[in-house]
């Protein structure tokens, strides 16, 4: 056989077997694709009976509900409204909040980067959930156990993601059905009213701030201006409870005539009924002074705070930036004590 002949012929041979092992291959991804196919379509026909029967259990619940046989699982808690809570507050009455982050900690769960687990704060924590003192008020956050109805889209989608069945049986079991809890979202910032009604609690006030080292309320606005006197005791802005009993003896040394102001995470939760207890009028304010550089700079989140010497929301969830410090001589006059 002439050698031309033989090398075409070879070629030939070598081409139909690549032919064959691709005809091989494309079998193989067509079975694939077929048992794909099959198997969306069996799971498509599952949701689509999930669908019909979701969509039936949502058009009966009206009518089940509406027996008067039926008795809810569902427990939701009795609260002060916002103003209310505030005019008890600047009327004397003392104020521990609990969000999130101390449900976490009283479970023994890490929530946020500024606090670790801990099982001290979360049996002090726990305490202060179970205060029955009339003069002591115990804040939750209502949106937990609400409709949500009123809330934009997006915060109610996170309080359902939070907020899961579990975590709602958490609560309840820890709560009292015959108690009013107070209004935690009491430091909400919306209106002028809101900023007034708030800036009575400390109105003509001698006030002593346990804050975290870098949260510096006030420092850059009015919020406080209409303070007799402001003190402030620095605390670590994070794991701040470590420090716990000498915050407590740093402000054993205040007068009880002064108003105690606390923005330091879970561990103000705690310190504002130890406080209460000692004779103090204590009051835990959180996020106060950042929902109002908030307000006043008309931004849509509290994220999108952003003062390069102030401890702000995005800071809870990255590492610790660098903070500098502000360049104010009366901040630094108002500091009588640095626990870190």
């Amino acid at each position: 056989m002439d050698n031309s002949y033989k090398r075409i012929l070879d070629e030939l041979i070598s081409e139909n077997a690549r032919l064959n092992d691709c005809q091989v291959q494309s079998n193989k991804i067509m079975a694939q694709m077929m048992d794909y196919i099959e198997n969306l379509s069996k799971e498509l026909e599952q949701t689509k009976s999930l669908v019909y029967v979701n969509r039936s259990q949502i058009l009966s619940l009206p009518y089940e509900l509406a027996d008067p046989d039926y008795v809810s699982p569902v427990f939701k808690p009795r609260f002060y409204s916002a103003s209310e809570t505030r005019r008890l507050v600047s009327e004397g009455k003392s104020i521990g909040r609990l969000g999130d982050g101390e449900f976490a900690a009283i479970a023994g769960e890490k929530r946020w980067n500024f606090q670790d687990v801990s099982k001290r704060l979360g049996e002090k924590i726990k305490e202060t959930l179970e205060s029955d003192d009339e003069e002591f008020l115990v804040g939750l956050n209502p949106t937990f156990y609400s409709n949500l109805l009123d809330l934009p889209e997006a915060a109610a989608n996170g309080v359902r993601a939070y907020m899961v069945p579990d975590v709602r049986r958490f609560h309840a079991s820890l709560l009292k059905k015959e108690k009013i809890y107070a209004d935690a979202l009491m430091c909400d910032i919306n209106s002028e009213t809101d900023v007034s009604e708030i800036k009575q609690i400390w109105n003509d006030k001698e006030v002593v701030f346990i804050e975290g080292r870098y949260t510096r309320m006030g420092v850059g606005n009015d919020l406080f201006d209409n303070c007799r006197s402001i003190e402030r005791i620095l605390a670590p802005s994070q794991n701040a409870v470590d420090k716990y009993d000498d915050i407590m003896t740093e402000a054993l040394k205040q007068p009880k005539n002064k108003l105690i102001l606390l923005a330091l995470g879970p561990t103000a939760t705690a310190l504002s009924y130890d406080l209460f207890k000692e004779g103090y009028h204590a009051v835990d304010i959180g996020h106060l002074d950042l929902r109002y550089e908030q307000f006043i700079r008309n931004l849509k989140l509290l994220y999108n705070v952003d003062i390069p010497y102030k401890y702000c929301n995005k800071d809870e969830v990255g590492e610790l930036r660098d903070i500098p410090d502000p360049d104010d001589n009366t901040y630094e006059q108002q500091i009588v004590a640095k626990v870190y």
